[in-house]
């Protein structure tokens, strides 16, 4: 199915035109009910989509490609949070920022959020999708620490400071607050500890009843009784593998690359224009 979908059907958030919405100022228009707090890498977006086809629209951060703006939002929870400037977001901030959705599929940086998350939304119930480590180091690692820290790719969060740069400014943010790690390789060792840590984190600190340990292979079934939602006769999302992940990147890197061509025109079509006018005024 997914080979009969055209690119801009696999990847629709990368072919939308900026919505330009200010997430600061927002205000909750609906109600927060669900929550997936599982790690990065462990069905995010397989849970993004399935909680929008229950009718619960669901943030993620594949949402910065439509809305750069969101960066902007996302940068004041980190530094109050991690750098001590400005004011620790409470209840007021976060429906600002995620008033319009009613569930979160939690990728970086919101998964640094996951307490803070779970204590202004008590009425929320939780959702924790765990894989094994090992499979699961392999896939963050070849999705998420390498290219972030591509020499390529923080060139083209230069060369692009429309939608690349302030994505991997956020998520720079995430790494340094969150992680407490400057490179590369310390990431890479930090990992697996972090994943441990977050997942006891969870179990301790949402109560049972609020909680859903999910397999992305259980498909409908637990998940709807979890929310109380009919159980569907459809075939349950499956996104975002290692090939959907590669080609994302590269649709990025091609887009980063326009983006930041018509950065250099709006800057050299000047110089080039004098340049010709002086040549002409010499000439004749």
């Amino acid at each position: 199915m997914a080979s009969q979908l055209s690119i801009e059907q696999r990847h629709p958030e990368l072919f939308t035109s900026d919505k330009n919405i200010d997430r600061q100022h927002g205000i909750r228009t609906v109600p927060m009910e669900v929550m997936n707090l599982g790690f990065p890498r462990t069905g995010t977006m397989s849970l993004q989509n399935a909680f929008n086809i229950l009718g619960l629209t669901c943030y993620h951060s594949i949402q910065f490609f439509s809305n750069p703006k969101d960066c902007v939002a996302w940068n004041a929870a980190q530094d109050a949070k991690f750098l001590g400037k400005g004011d620790i977001f409470t209840r007021r901030e976060w429906d600002a920022l995620l008033g319009s959705f009613s569930a979160v599929s939690a990728d970086p940086p919101a998964i640094a959020f996951a307490k803070d998350l779970v204590d202004v939304y008590p009425e929320a119930k939780v959702v924790l999708v765990e894989r094994n480590i090992d499979s699961w180091y392999s896939s963050f690692n070849a999705a998420v620490i390498i290219p972030m820290w591509s020499p390529l790719l923080n060139f083209l969060g230069d060369f692009d400071p429309w939608i690349i740069g302030p994505v991997r400014d956020c998520h720079y943010r995430w790494v340094r607050g969150w992680w407490k790690v400057n490179s590369k390789k310390e990431m890479q060792e930090k990992a697996r500890d972090m994943y441990r840590e977050h997942y006891a984190q969870v179990r301790r600190i949402v109560p049972k009843e609020r909680l859903l340990e999910y397999k992305l292979g259980d498909a409908w079934e637990p998940l709807c009784e979890f929310l109380g939602k009919p159980i569907l006769d459809v075939l349950f999302p499956k996104v975002n593998d290692q090939d959907h992940m590669d080609e994302h990147l590269r649709i990025i890197a091609v887009r980063s690359m326009k983006n930041g061509l018509m950065n250099v025109g709006r800057y050299a079509t000047p110089v080039i224009a004098v340049g010709l006018g002086w040549w002409i005024w010499r000439k004749f």
